[in-house]
């Protein structure tokens, strides 16, 4: 079949940022390659402004370096970046009920890419997409009920990258804290659990703040207002989440 040459009443629909070529990210430590239009990244972030427009050697020759991102992360981000909304990568979505049978059979392997992702955009100034991640992050978490061995391994891993990861004075650290302490007849008898004590002083301290435990599952911080990129113009805020597309 003959490709058809658009025209230009076809490519004035088209967003802008494709013709203006695309850079290389060299992701993880395995330097995995991903390509991403240009000007796409670069309207993201200041920072990732940087990144991509600069007179080093990574602007010059298009090239940038996150050795300690994982693949996974990126991938989920590029989607976000085109798309406005990200799957995790057996594409399970929660039901808008948000019904507990339609988690990922791990729900602690989706939160714990929520929060990657969360880290991420907290790293590179991503407004719109950290808000994004932390509103996946607590739709998941809610309709959870701990009670196995399982969830203990998985909300140990949970609580440990976040407190490896985000700032100290970062709300969900907060919210982990009074979760485990939700919980904390089940995780008490845990050593993975009781690992975590000794290697993180921070989140003992405000678990100790707690330590006459929790009757009632803690609620998710009240939602800050959102940002939504629009052409041509700063991040404006609105009262909803608008996952929008640069043109």
């Amino acid at each position: 079949m003959a490709l058809v040459p658009l025209n230009k009443s076809t490519t004035k629909h088209l967003p802008s940022f494709l013709f203006h070529g695309t850079v290389t990210l060299y992701v993880g430590p395995n330097h995995k390659r991903m390509e991403i239009h240009k000007k796409l990244l670069a309207s993201i972030s200041p920072e990732l402004n940087k990144h991509v427009n600069n007179h080093m050697r990574e602007g010059i020759e298009g090239k940038i370096r996150l050795p300690d991102e994982e693949e996974e992360v990126l991938t989920l981000f590029t989607e976000w970046a085109y798309t406005g909304d990200y799957a995790q990568e057996d594409g399970t979505r929660l039901a808008k009920d948000r019904s507990y049978m339609e988690q990922t059979q791990d729900p602690w392997s989706s939160l714990h890419k929520h929060l990657q992702l969360y880290a991420f955009a907290d790293k590179f100034n991503v407004a719109i997409l950290k808000q994004l991640a932390e509103s996946k992050f607590h739709t998941e978490i809610d309709p959870i009920e701990p009670s196995s061995s399982r969830d203990v391994c998985g909300l140990v891993m949970v609580i440990r990258y976040a407190y490896d990861n985000l700032p100290s004075s970062d709300p969900i650290l907060k919210f982990l804290a009074q979760y485990a302490s939700w919980k904390l007849d089940l995780l008490r008898t845990s050593k993975r659990f009781n690992k975590l004590l000794l290697s993180q002083p921070d989140f003992l301290k405000e678990l100790l703040m707690n330590l006459q435990g929790r009757r009632a599952k803690p609620a998710a911080p009240q939602k800050r207002p959102t940002y939504e990129r629009d052409e041509g113009r700063p991040y404006r805020t609105t009262a909803i989440l608008i996952a929008s597309r640069v043109y």
